[in-house]
């Protein structure tokens, strides 16, 4: 399949969930959102198993939804309703639990979707700003042999190019040419999922 059939492909996956709730469509849906919606609930301060338990409710209530969602770039990116869902979520599971947060406690106005959107906005985008490039680090890495991803580790840990080569007992030629494979593979996918996940 070709670049631009697979950008059809992903670029209709709402419509499908919406026509059909087909299973390859639900299943890349729940690949490409689940680690973002569970971080998002860890974020707000659930621990792992209630945030496992918000995937699961924000997952149901997509499914549920998503046959009467109509996307319109104008009124902004799907995900921004994603993260209001979560946000939600989350502050029943707050509300359920009695939480044991002051603001909450405290100022019950805080509960009132207005009052925290700015938060769960953040915190939704400090997240997808580090959960896009690991999800597409994820999509690429199988792409690349061993060699290459020895030089994206060492890279990562802080060496330089030329501490690389020796380490790694190759060129540094051959470490930037790695290193910039990876960074046209990354930007090429990240790109692709911004485009087709925003």
């Amino acid at each position: 399949m070709g670049d631009l059939d697979a950008c059809k492909t992903r670029l209709t996956l709402l419509e499908k969930l919406r026509d059909s709730h087909d299973d390859d469509a639900w299943s890349d849906f729940a690949y490409y959102y689940r680690g973002y919606i569970y971080n998002i609930a860890r974020r707000m301060g659930l621990s792992h198993a209630d945030a496992d338990d918000v995937v699961q409710d924000v997952l149901i209530k997509s499914w549920k939804k998503l046959p009467e969602f109509r996307y319109e770039s104008s009124k902004g990116r799907f995900r921004g309703w994603l993260c209001q869902v979560t946000g939600n979520a989350v502050k029943n599971r707050h509300r359920a639990q009695r939480s044991s947060v002051v603001e909450f406690e405290n100022n019950p106005a805080a509960l009132n979707a207005q009052s925290i959107r700015p938060d769960i906005e953040r915190i939704a985008d400090d997240e997808w700003n580090e959960y896009l490039p690991k999800l597409a680090w994820k999509n690429v890495a199988d792409h690349f042999g061993e060699s290459v991803h020895k030089v994206c580790e060492a890279l990562e840990n802080g060496l330089s190019p030329a501490d690389v080569a020796k380490k790694l007992d190759i060129s540094e030629s051959s470490v930037y040419v790695y290193r910039k494979r990876i960074r046209d593979a990354m930007r090429k996918e990240m790109t692709r999922l911004e485009r087709e996940l925003g």
